[in-house]
């Protein structure tokens, strides 16, 4: 994809992001709040006027959006060049992240790429929503908390771009925001150069209180054995006599290692997964800075606009990120509270409007999302006897903040702030430790989605906002004793390093997401071919209850699937029964066992039907019988081969009633 059209797509962006929150700053006085503050006021207006009619996929607003930008950037230039250094922040988040991106774009089957670019797909097409189920037809896409994918979408449908780039533009736009954010609340409590840079730095490149101890204990580990130290790497035969050593400390007798990973945002944003935890730390983030900028004591109607942000903010992470709904809860009312124990009473009408307003903005979207299955699977229960983390390797991991946490007890200057950020931080450990949400998963992965969901967004929060005080502190112990807690956990930035300079980077700067497959010359025709007709159902062959490659082809292709990932969907929709039927019925369809193909694939209204590479076996002995079986309705498109021992290509349904 040619650097000039990236180039002009960023320069667009930063413009229409920045215009929102010059807009903004009418109502909202703090930059960096209204910069986001703009941001989720269109997408929730948005979201919430695409439940009854649809902008189409290409809705004409570029040229007035950019234009009204422009004119609001020359007015303000002044306010703007005040507030660079607010700027520099942003474009170092996202430059930071867009670096990682243009190196590894490849959207494929590992982690939940394919499936978070799926639903940016599904909501590119612009029609009313909830939009039809990329990857199960005749189904709404209502089941998930996507909001953050919409987001992308409508950025992607503004700027004219393609689903891959928006995914790698909202990617980066997010981890900018958050830096910016969280880079506001170390500007208003640390006043040290130094101190400022290092917790961003420490945000972006270090890791976990693990980094500091990795090498010590692991023979040449990745970040990725870092990551999965707890019941992963540290049971992995690579280990160092001491790493031995501590292994015995922290094995339970008679119980299995639990799985139990903690990403910081470091590791998060390189694997290049668009997942909602994004959505997670941005709201941490502004909420953090609500909150520190309520304490620099704003008055009137900006205080009123503060506390309705704040609160709007939990049905925000309801619809973006359920899984940190509780903790967001925690931070939130925890403040209010406090606000309430003080004899501050201001908030309470301010908070409910934000939250009410927001939440009638969400309705249309919630009144179907939670009557989905997903609630099923999720239930706060306490942790069993034998399924708590070892002391030794949760201190392993948490030292740094738990560090910070007691040097923060001695700050004097904004005792009270301080204290507030301590309890709201250990009662979010204990928590999180005492009690998990119990979905499907279980045995040693019963509580691997909570920490994985809880602990990272516990560790970045103790970093800004009690990291960042401690080292604006007079305190020369609290300041340098939490730049000796930091410090050593850059040396993840060592191990992030050498992934980024060491991995192959085959599909540099390709933003589409998909060479990875493209990269055989005739599937890439194949998705060319398919992607110029008209939408239908279709399907491919190799789906088990795992991430697999399929059905990738009809994904880069924009083409619906009969059913993508099977395990997803699963999970989602609560065991829906026709989710596992439809998998059985793909396999036998493809394996030639299944009665009467042609009535199977009419009967499912299914318009294309690939045949690729892999389902070459046994000398292609299945795609004749097959062939001749359902030609009556379909038409075969020839790609490549003889069509007798090795074909490949797809069959398309050729009657005039697909689509109606």
């Amino acid at each position: 994809m040619s650097l000039v059209y990236i180039s002009l797509a960023i320069v667009a962006l930063w413009i229409n992001l920045l215009g929102l929150g010059l807009a903004a700053r009418r109502w909202i006085g703090d930059y960096a709040i209204a910069r986001l503050a703009g941001i989720l006021a269109v997408c929730l207006v948005g979201f919430f006027a695409e439940h009854f009619v649809g902008f189409g996929p290409r809705p004409m607003l570029l040229p007035f959006t950019t234009l009204a930008s422009l004119v609001l950037i020359w007015r303000n230039r002044s306010y703007v060049k005040a507030n660079e250094e607010y700027e520099a922040l942003f474009m170092v988040g996202f430059a930071y992240c867009m670096a990682w991106r243009y190196a590894f774009p490849d959207i494929d089957y590992s982690e939940d790429k394919m499936p978070n670019y799926g639903f940016i797909v599904t909501y590119m097409r612009g029609t009313r929503l909830p939009p039809p189920d990329l990857w199960l037809s005749n189904f709404p896409a209502n089941c998930y908390y996507s909001f953050q994918h919409y987001a992308a979408a409508l950025m992607g449908r503004v700027l004219c771009i393609g689903p891959g780039i928006s995914y790698h533009l909202a990617f980066c736009t997010m981890v900018g925001l958050f830096t910016l954010l969280a880079g506001s609340c170390v500007l208003r409590l640390c006043r040290w150069p130094i101190g400022r840079w290092l917790v961003v730095v420490s945000l972006l490149v270090g890791g976990s209180g693990v980094a500091a101890t990795a090498h010590f204990l692991i023979r040449d580990p990745y970040p990725v054995d870092q990551v999965r130290f707890l019941g992963g790497a540290i049971v992995h035969d690579d280990l160092t006599p001491l790493g031995h050593r501590v292994s015995g400390w922290m094995a339970t007798p008679g119980h299995d290692a639990l799985d139990l990973p903690m990403e910081p945002l470091s590791y998060f944003l390189t694997k290049g997964d668009f997942h909602p935890p994004l959505s997670g730390f941005l709201l941490l983030a502004f909420a953090a800075a609500l909150i520190v900028a309520q304490e620099a004591g704003p008055t009137g109607r900006e205080r009123a606009v503060y506390h309705a942000l704040l609160a709007a903010t939990l049905p925000v992470a309801f619809i973006s990120n359920t899984w940190i709904v509780p903790l967001q809860l925690l931070l939130v009312g925890g403040w209010f509270v406090s606000r309430l124990i003080q004899g501050d009473r201001g908030w309470f009408l301010p908070a409910l409007a934000g939250c009410v307003v927001t939440t009638a903005l969400e309705y249309p979207f919630l009144i179907d999302f939670t009557q989905q299955a997903i609630g099923d699977n999720a239930a706060i229960r306490l942790t069993g006897p034998g399924d708590h983390t070892p002391f030794l390797g949760w201190l392993i991991t948490f030292w740094p903040v738990v560090g910070i946490m007691l040097l923060a007890l001695l700050e004097k200057e904004r005792r009270p702030l301080a204290l507030f950020f301590v309890a709201i931080w250990t009662v979010a450990l204990v928590c999180s430790e005492f009690f998990y949400n119990h979905d499907i998963y279980g045995g040693t992965w019963a509580r691997f989605n909570s920490t994985l969901k809880w602990w990272q967004w516990i560790y970045a929060a103790v970093i800004i906002t009690s990291g960042a005080m401690n080292l604006g502190s007079r305190s020369r112990l609290v300041r340098y004793g939490t730049l000796l807690m930091l410090v050593p956990c850059l040396s993840f930035a060592y191990d992030l390093g050498r992934q980024y300079v060491e991995v192959k980077k085959d599909s540099r700067g390709q933003f589409s997401g998909a060479a990875w497959i493209e990269k055989d010359i005739v599937i890439n025709n194949m998705i060319m071919d398919l992607s110029s007709r008209p939408d239908g159902v279709t399907i491919e062959s190799g789906l088990v209850m795992a991430n697999t490659e399929s059905p990738a082809v009809t994904l880069f292709s924009g083409k619906q699937s009969l059913l993508g990932w099977p395990w997803l969907e699963v999970t989602w929709r609560g065991g829906f029964i026709d989710v596992n039927q439809r998998l059985s019925q793909i396999n036998e369809f493809y394996s030639g066992t299944l009665d009467d193909p042609l009535g199977w694939l009419l009967h499912n209204n299914v318009r294309y039907v690939l045949w690729l590479p892999k389902d070459n076996v046994d000398h292609n002995s299945r795609f004749l019988p097959i062939s001749e079986k359902i030609k009556p309705r379909y038409f075969w498109h020839h790609c490549y081969g003889n069509d007798l021992d090795f074909a490949i290509g797809y069959w398309e349904r050729i009657d005039r009633s697909v689509g109606k």
